[in-house]
């Protein structure tokens, strides 16, 4: 989301402009020739003046406004309005757990993935005091130790115990870890701040958008109104990673806007029937050749690709039935790839196998499923 701050133009003279007026108040008989004294004297404070309203009072001016603020100067302008930052949250999951029936498992044990030369290990702690079943198996919820995106491992990852456990052979996490996401950026900031201008209408639809959007780790949020009868309201979320929230995401939410029902003792109104839950995603797996332009990375312009088609799979908005289906085209697919720094060209581009396009089912959202990537 990008502003431009109209500039005043007196915040918009430069050196010239103001030493020229500066000598034309010279007392009379005073020489204003360049290199006698009041010349001299003068053009340094025309050249510092210049600086300060050119640069540092323009920013300054910058810093005032949501629309172009950035950093804590953001988080000061959102705090006006009561908007706050999303802080990173921890991903979660479950651990299967073997071994002798009856062995114990404390809550806060510490299991992790395997280290790499390149990589440290990420570690989990068990969020429950559990033994092993008769069956020699146990499923026990898990928590990254360290919030962000950095705890979204993938399935049979998490292998590693930090310290030996009587009666346990092995663990895994038999599903990917989700949840993970890392402190909102300014841009999904400041879209929530301009929001939060917006006259509040006590249990419209875009009241609950906002109200989910509160929640750390909330990315977007689609509500469909009298969806089980009246006084019934879903709201839909996904991550800020634009995958689906997953279970305590939900429960964060539900919280949140109506932990009580319809007794009002959230932000929904007294008598709201309100669902938080996930949306169905449609995958669309991607394909092509890429041609790079000479210096770049190419594992650095592919990991930019996966963000950019990631941002552009989020901007769709939840069809209810109320609409024709939308199509993603390979055309502006294509588009996306070609904005990225150091894409030169690229060809045999398909989504889900077809080279022209693909159609969102009703009441799914699409997300980014595989990106294949053929460096020409």
């Amino acid at each position: 989301m990008a502003y431009e701050l109209p500039i005043p133009e007196f915040l918009q003279e430069n050196e010239e402009t103001i030493h020229k007026r500066m000598l034309e108040k010279a007392p009379p008989g005073i020489s204003i020739k360049e290199g006698d004294f009041f010349w001299d004297a003068t053009r340094p404070t025309a050249i510092e003046k210049a600086e300060m309203t050119q640069l540092k009072l323009q920013n300054i001016l910058r810093l005032a406004f949501p629309q172009t603020s950035y950093s804590v100067y953001l988080d000061y302008l959102g705090e006006e309005k009561g908007v706050y930052r999303h802080e990173p949250t921890p991903a979660s999951g479950e651990i299967l757990i073997t071994g002798t029936p009856g062995a114990l498992i404390p809550k806060g044990f510490i299991v992790s993935t395997q280290s790499s030369d390149s990589s440290s290990a990420i570690e989990f702690e068990i969020q429950e005091t559990v033994r092993i079943g008769e069956d020699g198996m146990v499923l026990v919820k898990a928590e990254c130790t360290e919030a962000g995106i950095v705890g979204n491992v993938a399935a049979n990852t998490i292998t590693m115990l930090s310290q030996p456990i009587n009666g346990v052979s092995s663990i895994t996490n038999p599903e990917p870890f989700t949840g993970g996401t890392d402190i909102e950026d300014d841009d999904s900031f400041r879209k929530r701040i301009l929001e939060a201008y917006d006259e509040p209408l006590s249990g419209a639809k875009k009241d609950y958008e906002r109200w989910a959007k509160e929640v750390d780790g909330v990315g977007a949020a689609y509500v469909i109104p009298l969806w089980n009868g009246p006084s019934t309201v879903k709201v839909l979320i996904m991550d800020s990673n634009g995958q689906p929230a997953n279970e305590d995401l939900i429960a964060a939410v539900q919280n949140h806007i109506a932990p009580d029902g319809p007794l009002g003792g959230g932000k929904a109104p007294i008598g709201a029937h309100v669902t938080v839950d996930a949306p169905e995603v449609f995958a669309v797996d991607i394909a092509f050749s890429l041609f790079l332009k000479d210096g770049y990375d190419a594992e650095t312009v592919v990991e930019n690709i996966k963000a950019r088609l990631r941002d552009f799979m989020a901007g769709f908005e939840l069809n209810t039935g109320d609409r024709p289906p939308e199509r993603i085209t390979s055309t502006k697919v294509g588009h996306e790839i070609l904005s990225v720094d150091g894409v030169a060209d690229y060809a045999s581009l398909t989504l889900n196998g077809n080279d022209e396009y693909v159609e969102i089912p009703v009441a799914k959202i699409p997300v980014l499923g595989e990106v294949t990537v053929s460096i020409t």
